[in-house]
């Protein structure tokens, strides 16, 4: 009789485990978070490639006089912000809901098809919060852009680049954890700890940036590593308590037969 019920007793502080390693895991299948991260990475990267070329345009124009390639290059440069702006909002607006045809819901599918649907709803945002986070990611891509052009031109030195775009790259980082839980989890966290830490280090005089003509673009590839490393980290853990999970439900089940 004891046996039994010191076996009742383990299998009852086992399932007290259950509801947190299962909330541990929903909030760590960061795959789906990763993927989004790298198409705006790819698709801030691109446009400020294509923004760059008549925005040069342009001031060649104006050093050389010539007001028809001035002309040409703010034509050309007012369509590619426009385009810019559009591609954000659609993409935006297209992730993070309850609609089955929204990008996360698809990548999310796509990615833990196999493992079953499990999430944590986030909190109901009133029309302005939304509208604001919108805002917010399109302001947040428009100073990311133009701190790259600045690079590039030379305005901001290569040295204190990375410092400079931490100004609004960290408050963005954890102003996405407090937006996104409890659906996220504070893995999050880790890309603005690690993006600060850096920043420190520059000032501090460590030579931790890149150099040379292609040093902006290599340079912005550091925050997209300090991504990658983050989510990577949040979905290792999801393995971790998965895992756990299917340890616990086994132990139960096998006593629950043996009893």
């Amino acid at each position: 009789m004891n046996a039994k019920q010191n076996q009742a007793s383990q299998n009852t502080e086992k399932l007290k485990e259950i509801p947190k390693l299962t909330r541990k895991y929903a909030q760590n299948r960061t795959l789906t978070i990763l993927v989004f991260m790298v198409i705006i990475a790819l698709a801030s990267m691109f446009f400020a490639v294509v923004i760059s070329l008549p925005y040069a345009l342009a001031i060649v124009g104006f050093k050389k006089e010539n007001m028809v390639l001035v002309c040409v290059g703010i034509a050309v440069l007012i369509v590619a912000l426009v385009v810019m702006v559009k591609f954000y909002i659609s993409f935006l607006t297209k992730f993070g809901g309850k609609n089955k045809g929204l990008l996360d819901q698809i990548i999310d599918r796509r990615v833990y098809g196999k493992e079953g649907i499990v999430s944590i709803p986030l909190p109901k945002l009133s029309k302005k919060m939304k509208h604001l986070d919108i805002i917010l990611a399109i302001v947040y891509g428009v100073l990311l852009i133009g701190s790259m052009e600045l690079g590039m031109l030379g305005i901001i030195p290569v040295k204190y680049f990375l410092p400079f775009t931490a100004l609004f790259v960290v408050p963005f980082g954890v102003y996405q954890y407090f937006i996104m839980r409890p659906r996220l989890g504070p893995v999050i966290l880790i890309f603005p700890i690690l993006y600060t830490i850096h920043t420190i280090l520059i000032l501090a005089g460590v030579p931790i940036f890149f150099t040379g003509f292609f040093a902006i673009p290599l340079n912005m590839l550091l925050p997209v590593v300090y991504s990658f490393l983050a989510y990577m980290i949040g979905h290792i853990y999801s393995r971790y308590a998965l895992k756990r999970l299917k340890g616990i439900t086994r132990f139960v089940g096998d006593t629950a037969d043996e009893v």
